[in-house]
């Protein structure tokens, strides 16, 4: 899960490396290696050198930011002073950018409501003074507030505004991020197909603007995304070129976390040497606060144990898994490890314990399908009211458009009145003076043969149909027409026909109009 770097600002101050949420295999908490000791005394140095002015206000900014690895109360203690000083001072920036770091401290403390009151005061700042930059990225944060607090509709909802900021203002890397973000929830609601079209434009964004780290991150989605689906090729090929990215960095803690992906991806396909040592480097290189990470790469360990003659080993690890997992309520890792388990006791030819395991892996797999149709009903009820707000649009819009005709029936009258004069006028002198009439020359119609297309066979096969307006429009797209002149054939604004057809692009994953003519002509 990403969130956005809310430490860069506008001014000339210095950088530092930003923090990211990723949820990986298990949902982890991933923060960079920072030399906090090194930069702590030095930044309580210049504070007692610095005067009363925004230079001060990023030195408390700095100093909540690398506290947060060393003592949060001092994180949250610092963020604090730079909000009174900022307001004092009435500078907006420096009061978003304190307002965060306290936000990340609260999130650390486990105090997720005043994080989310926090955010949400930064974010009120930015709309205030108009700053579409931060409010993209603080509506991304929060949809990650929200999201560790299992607020799925909240955080698809701020996701969703954040990627439509941000790309109003092009801003690339917020559109990646969103996209990332939504793709998370699809994957843990079982979407994958939805996931994976969504993590590919994610990906494509980071590559076009060679943002490494936002390509690490897609890499290793991607791969888990595949080892969901049983393609574990595929899954061990995105591994591996997240693994390769990852080389050229200092990033131990996301290395151990691609390598034991790896790990897992061989251990099923079969090739347990390569799966151990890819789990076991892993697991070393492991931050203690990655439990999902390190209940995953123990149960595969202990199955490898199992099968190469070492049961007691084994077991040892997989029921320090089990034991570990009982604690999260991950359902999917609770699946993974009672199945390792029903299959291990299978392997020691004890049929009563490996029976008990698998009833309770048949127990949670009811609750995973349980919650699936209930997300499948959520979003066929969301698709329903993003119908009939269509419909809504398009009412208003055929009220608007019949108002416009009303007003312009006057005019068409008064001139077709005055062309009806003049016609009159120049057949009158015309035939006084006897002329006979010039040839007419009549230029024939060029045709341009094209094939009809099918609305109703095309929406059977669309997950999410095509509204009347919007055929209408694809009709006009496929004459040839310009978005200016099939607003003037509708009667409608420029905007409203982009907005329609960015829709009808979304449904039938066009990448332009010729690609969406020939898509539907091939229905």
């Amino acid at each position: 899960m990403e969130k956005a770097d809310l430490s860069k600002n506008s001014q000339n101050q210095k950088s530092y490396l930003p923090r990211f949420f990723y949820l990986l295999t298990f949902t982890c908490l991933v923060i960079f290696d920072l030399d906090a000791q090194n930069e702590i005394p030095q930044l309580l140095e210049d504070l007692k050198k610095s005067k009363r002015d925004t230079q001060k206000v990023w030195i408390y900014r700095d100093l909540a930011f690398y506290y947060l690895d060393e003592n949060l109360d001092s994180a949250l203690y610092f963020s604090e002073l730079g909000i009174q000083l900022s307001k004092a001072l009435e500078f907006p920036d420096g009061e978003i950018w304190t307002l965060y770091q306290k936000a990340l401290a609260e999130e650390f403390m486990d105090n997720f409501d005043a994080s989310v009151g926090s955010l949400e005061a930064a974010y009120e700042i930015s709309l205030s003074i108009q700053d579409s930059l931060s409010m993209s990225k603080l509506l991304n944060a929060l949809g990650v507030a929200h999201y560790y607090q299992s607020r799925l509709k909240e955080a698809i909802a701020y996701y969703q505004d954040a990627f439509t900021l941000s790309e109003k203002i092009n801003y690339q890397e917020g559109i990646a991020q969103s996209l990332n973000n939504l793709g998370v929830i699809h994957r843990q609601r079982r979407n994958f197909r939805k996931a994976m079209d969504i993590y590919q434009q994610s990906l494509e964004i980071k590559l076009a603007n060679k943002d490494t780290i936002g390509i690490i991150n897609s890499r290793y989605n991607l791969g888990l995304l595949h080892s969901y689906t049983n393609e574990y090729d595929k899954s061990l090929l995105e591994f591996s070129e997240a693994e390769k990215l990852l080389q050229n960095t200092k990033r131990e803690h996301n290395l151990a976390e691609v390598k034991i992906g790896q790990g897992v991806a061989y251990y099923n396909l079969d090739r347990y040497e390569d799966a151990k040592n890819f789990l076991n480097d892993g697991l070393k290189k492991l931050k203690p606060s990655n439990v999902f990470e390190k209940i995953s790469a123990l149960t595969y360990l202990g199955m490898i144990e199992l099968r190469s003659g070492a049961p007691e080993i084994g077991m040892q690890k997989l029921l320090e898994a089990y034991e570990m997992v009982k604690e999260t309520e991950r359902l999917e890792l609770q699946r993974q490890v009672n199945r390792e388990m029903a299959t291990a006791y299978e392997l020691l030819n004890q049929p009563f314990q490996s029976v008990a395991y698998w009833k309770a892996y048949n127990s949670i797999n009811d609750s995973i399908n349980n919650e699936q149709r209930h997300w499948a009903i959520e979003e066929m009820q969301a698709r329903f009211e993003a119908i009939e707000k269509d419909k809504i649009i398009q009412m208003q819009e055929l009220q608007l458009a019949k108002e416009k005709s009303q007003k312009s029936r006057f005019i068409f009258l008064i001139i077709f009145l005055v062309m009806a004069s003049l016609g009159t006028v120049y057949y009158f002198f015309k035939f006084r003076k006897k002329e006979k009439p010039s040839p007419v020359l009549v230029q024939q119609e060029i045709i341009r043969p094209s094939l009809e297309l099918d609305f109703k066979k095309i929406n059977t096969k669309l997950l999410s149909p095509l509204t009347n307006r919007e055929s209408e429009i694809v009709r006009l797209v496929e004459e040839g027409l310009t978005n200016s002149e099939i607003a003037a054939r509708l009667f409608v604004s420029e905007n409203t026909v982009k907005t329609h057809l960015k829709n009808v692009f979304s449904k039938t994953n066009a990448l332009n109009r010729t690609d969406l003519i020939h898509k539907l002509r091939s229905f």
